[in-house]
């Protein structure tokens, strides 16, 4: 009886003893963030047919290091279900899966019904997972717009009950979410929200389609000139300071690069999506890419040549 003890001792002695995980931190999360790309596995019913887990691991072999996962619809038993496989291949193969409710309803009226629709859901979903599946985040609103966007009270009442009601279940579940007018870095979401999320509130946002300068109040096809250049820097470089400013940790998206039409070649499509990850990736802040189709042909399995040089630089 006395063996075991007296090796515990030594290993204790030696300085062998196994260190415990030390606990996660937003901080210690955005690390492991990386890269990542928005996908549509549980978004359309084509998506959720034609899933297959080793499409995960395709994607942590090229570099990918998370996902955010879009869901549309209601969470019924099949898409909890679905859902949960989902984040088991993520966990699998070294993804972090994140969670993104799009909330049509809510941001096309937000109305108090609908305000309570967005929370219900989260409820259901905070629930399901309970205290599992510690890497797996939850981002409230997929890209806030519509009529949001002159609604702040409403959205930040939202985010106010919906992380209050989710840190209940799992106080250390990751949680993302997303100011108003959201390629507008300097505007933030309300101070009491971040305050009720501790160290566990993110501010995602910071996307833009096309590119960074506008040109008559649009925003044109990027060409990678120097500009440009600096415009995507100085918007990392204001969530940077905003991020030091607050002390809260904070995570960008570069919008989506349309598709491939007579007024957008593929040659002029890809200085955008290149740049903003290198740029990223050189200060060690997470970011992710966005469509998939951009990127992946579903259909064939296959990456698409152009774009993956995006992030494997």
């Amino acid at each position: 009886m006395l063996k075991p003890l007296i090796a515990t001792a030594l290993l204790l002695s030696s300085g062998w003893a196994i260190a415990a995980e030390p606990p996660l931190t937003a901080a210690l999360y955005a690390q492991k963030l990386g890269v990542g790309m928005d996908v549509d596995w549980a978004r359309t019913e084509r998506g959720i047919r034609e899933f297959d887990p080793l499409v995960v691991r395709d994607f942590r072999a090229k570099g990918i290091s998370h996902v955010r996962i879009r869901v549309a619809d209601e969470p019924t038993e099949a898409r909890l279900i679905h859902l949960r496989k989902l984040v088991e291949a993520c966990e699998q193969y070294g993804v972090i899966p994140i969670i993104a409710y799009q909330a049509d309803s809510y941001k096309n009226d937000p109305k108090a019904d609908n305000e309570k629709e967005v929370t219900d859901w989260w409820i259901a979903v905070a629930h399901y997972f309970g205290k599992r599946s510690p890497l797996l985040g939850f981002d409230l609103i997929y890209e806030p717009a519509d009529k949001l966007n002159h609604n702040a009270a409403s959205l930040n009442r939202v985010y106010e009950k919906t992380i209050k009601v989710i840190h209940s279940i799992d106080a250390d579940r990751m949680i993302f979410i997303a100011p108003r007018l959201r390629a507008a870095p300097k505007i933030s979401p309300a101070s009491s929200c971040l305050r009720t999320a501790k160290t566990f509130c993110w501010r995602s946002g910071i996307s833009f389609r096309g590119g960074p300068l506008k040109n008559n109040g649009k925003y044109p096809w990027t060409s990678g000139m120097a500009a440009e250049k600096a415009a995507i820097h100085n918007r990392i470089a204001t969530a940077l300071r905003w991020q030091q400013k607050t002390g809260h940790v904070s995570w960008v998206g570069a919008g989506a690069w349309g598709s491939q039409t007579a007024l957008h070649p593929p040659r002029r499509k890809w200085p955008l999506p290149r740049l903003w990850p290198a740029s990223c990736k050189r200060r060690k802040y997470p970011t992710r890419l966005t469509p998939i189709s951009s990127f992946y042909d579903g259909e064939e399995g296959a990456w698409r040549p152009a774009p993956e040089r995006c992030w494997r630089r």
